[in-house]
């Protein structure tokens, strides 16, 4: 009876055993998704703590870009931006900035930082690793006096110039400036309508504005952007 006992028991023992490595082998997610990766392959040992399968919510994806560190320091949560799909050529999407590294990630001395972009209303059909343009509005000006970017220098001092046309003379004047794009900056005071301003890197006779430009009458402008 003894003998009979004791098997019993390791019996029972094996079988527990048995119904917890049973249950060892089945990965209940904690959350729904959509599984984008799998770690191994049937027969592979599991270590505790290492990623298996990686699963990714495809409702609400969102755009890592990454800016210099010139330019994240303008950077704020919650503004506005535009995301451009490579895949789909003239089609504009909205959005806004919604996490920014505090890390920086540096490439053969690139130094840059990741900003995440959460889109207003995802499109559809997007696929993960797709290539992406972005724009973040920094600020806005209407009806304003704009000049090319390179047009305007910084003196040591802080103050802003151009370079005028007198008289067959390049004049240096102060300018006041507003909202800095890319491309353009906002001039608030120290031009009037009809002056020419010349590019500091011009190789041409003409100055500006020339022919292909709308000149310095106040016009809307473009939202600088970066």
């Amino acid at each position: 009876m003894a003998q009979a006992e004791a098997n019993i028991s390791t019996a029972k023992t094996t079988l527990q055993d048995a119904t917890d490595a049973l249950a060892g082998i089945t990965i209940k997610a904690p959350v729904a998704g959509t599984i984008l990766t799998v770690s191994g392959t049937v027969g592979t040992q599991a270590n505790s703590g290492a990623a298996f399968i990686t699963l990714g919510n495809l409702d609400e994806l969102q755009i890592k870009a990454m800016f210099s560190q010139t330019d994240v320091g303008r950077l704020k949560i919650g503004q506005a931006a535009t995301v451009s799909l490579a895949t789909r050529t003239g089609e504009q999407y909205t959005g806004e900035v919604a996490h920014i590294d505090v890390i920086a990630t540096t490439t053969n001395q690139l130094v840059q930082y990741g900003v995440m972009i959460a889109f207003d209303k995802q499109p559809k059909g997007l696929m993960l690793g797709q290539s992406a343009t972005i724009q973040v509005t920094l600020d806005e000006a209407e009806n304003a006096v704009y000049l090319p970017a390179e047009a305007v220098q910084t003196r040591a001092d802080g103050v802003a110039t151009v370079l005028v046309r007198n008289g067959g003379q390049s004049v240096q004047r102060t300018v006041e400036v507003g909202v800095r794009g890319d491309r353009y900056i906002e001039i608030r005071s120290g031009l009037s309508e009809g002056d020419q301003i010349q590019l500091p890197t011009s190789t041409t006779s003409g100055g500006f504005p020339d022919g292909g430009f709308p000149g310095l009458q106040a016009t809307p402008t473009p939202s600088p952007s970066s």
